[in-house]
């Protein structure tokens, strides 16, 4: 089957006039698809399909609409990057200490490289063969060079987690035997389980940061997990949304200050595009501020 023929800018904008896009100013819409990627772009004017499995509009639906969606996106992305570098930085720290601790205190405290320290063993061989291709991409930092000469390229746990991606570090700690887990999660006061779980989706919300992803009308996987009690208090919360992501990031931010800076700027955002944010389609309740602040 042949793959779909590639279409000028032009051909792009009457296409989506076809389908019941309404363009006001032409050579702005060609400006903008120059910059953002019809497919990209279009990814944003879902939730105006009249059919969800079909491509035309909703009457009325302007290529304006879609665009300030784009940008909505764009601004929750840079808000969500800065926060999750906060507790990035923290869970590195953590990690390495609860581990460090615990299996590397004697000679010749390079525990880590052995296997047999780590329950799923698969998973931890995962993690340093991806992280020996993270190291390459420092290979000229005087980091790895100095490590490189006196220790034969070995690296105290310290210094690897300020070189291994975020992502790595979660599967890193979900490779770790529950003795240094539960460690590790009594430091920062929650089970090992739920850790676990907010490292993922945290590793996952930065990535979709990274990448500029969609997050708009985006299902999140994998749902993120939160008490019993607290799921029953609020059953309007929906654990693959972008709230719930939030959420997440929320509760594992390090301190007070991060949480209350979250949460004013997630407020401002909303505010200021309310008109154009559909909140179901990021599964923010109509109380989340209240859900929010009693997070703090």
């Amino acid at each position: 089957m042949e793959l779909k023929k590639p279409v000028t800018f032009d051909e792009q904008l009457d296409k989506l006039e076809s389908h019941g896009l309404i363009i006001s100013d032409r050579e702005n819409a060609k400006d903008i698809l120059k910059r953002v990627n019809y497919y990209r772009f279009t990814g944003y004017a879902l939730q105006f399909r009249k059919d969800p499995s079909g491509s035309t509009y909703i009457e009325g639906t302007t290529f304006e609409t879609v665009y300030h969606l784009y940008k909505v996106d764009a601004i929750l992305r840079d808000t969500f990057r800065r926060y999750i570098e906060r507790a990035e930085v923290y869970y590195r720290t953590q990690i390495a200490y609860g581990f460090a601790i615990a299996k590397c205190s004697e000679s010749p405290y390079d525990q880590h490289y052995d296997e047999n320290n780590f329950f799923y063993k698969k998973g931890y061989k995962e993690v340093m063969e991806n992280f020996s291709r993270e190291k390459n991409y420092y290979k000229d930092s005087l980091i790895v060079k100095h490590h490189k000469i006196k220790y034969s390229s070995k690296m105290p746990l310290w210094v690897i987690v300020e070189l291994m991606s975020f992502s790595n570090l979660s599967k890193l700690y979900s490779s770790m035997y529950y003795s240094e887990k539960d460690a590790i999660a009594s430091m920062v006061g929650i089970g090992r389980d739920t850790l676990e779980n907010h490292l993922h989706c945290l590793s996952v919300l930065r990535n979709k940061c990274a990448h500029a992803a969609r997050m708009y009308n985006t299902d999140f996987n994998p749902p993120a997990r939160f008490t019993t009690s607290f799921l029953r208090k609020h059953p309007e919360i929906k654990n693959n949304s972008l709230f719930a992501y939030t959420l997440v990031l929320l509760k594992r931010l390090p301190d007070e200050e991060s949480k209350k800076s979250l949460i004013q700027t997630v407020e401002t955002v909303m505010e200021d595009y309310k008109d154009d944010i559909d909140m179901g389609l990021i599964g923010f309740p109509d109380n989340y501020l209240e859900i929010m602040r009693n997070n703090l």
